[in-house]
């Protein structure tokens, strides 16, 4: 199972995941996540409390790198997990992948992500 916490900074989208990246429904939802924010100008995926990630997860890292390059957003890991980062590391992602620590996640005042409670995709705001 996959949970997402998507928040809002400015012109920002961290989007928190926790659980499984795999094949079916986890990767559906990782993914209408990420496209329903086409227009924000960073997308920060929070890869902390992902246990695992299996080929098709790396594959959807792969397009989300792609597919933000061709639409003009900028697409961030933000801490992966120790697995994560080997599963990356071991399929030279992350080598075309930005990869950034905790710190350096977006500070300015967020805003409930609006388009994604209409995908049913659970938005917060701090």
């Amino acid at each position: 199972m996959l949970r997402t916490e998507i928040t809002v900074l400015g012109d920002t989208v961290i989007i928190k995941c926790a659980g499984r990246v795999v094949a079916g429904e986890e990767i559906a939802r990782l993914k209408t996540a990420v496209l329903c924010h086409q227009d924000s100008r960073v997308i920060e995926l929070d890869l902390e409390k992902v246990e695992m990630m299996d080929g098709s997860g790396l594959g959807l890292l792969a397009f989300l790198a792609g597919w933000t390059r061709v639409v003009g957003t900028e697409l961030k890991l933000v801490n992966p997990s120790r697995r994560v980062r080997e599963l990356l590391s071991l399929t030279r992602l992350d080598s075309v992948l930005e990869i950034a620590a905790a710190d350096t996640a977006s500070h300015v005042p967020a805003r409930v992500a609006a388009s994604c409670i209409e995908h049913g995709i659970f938005a917060h705001a701090h």
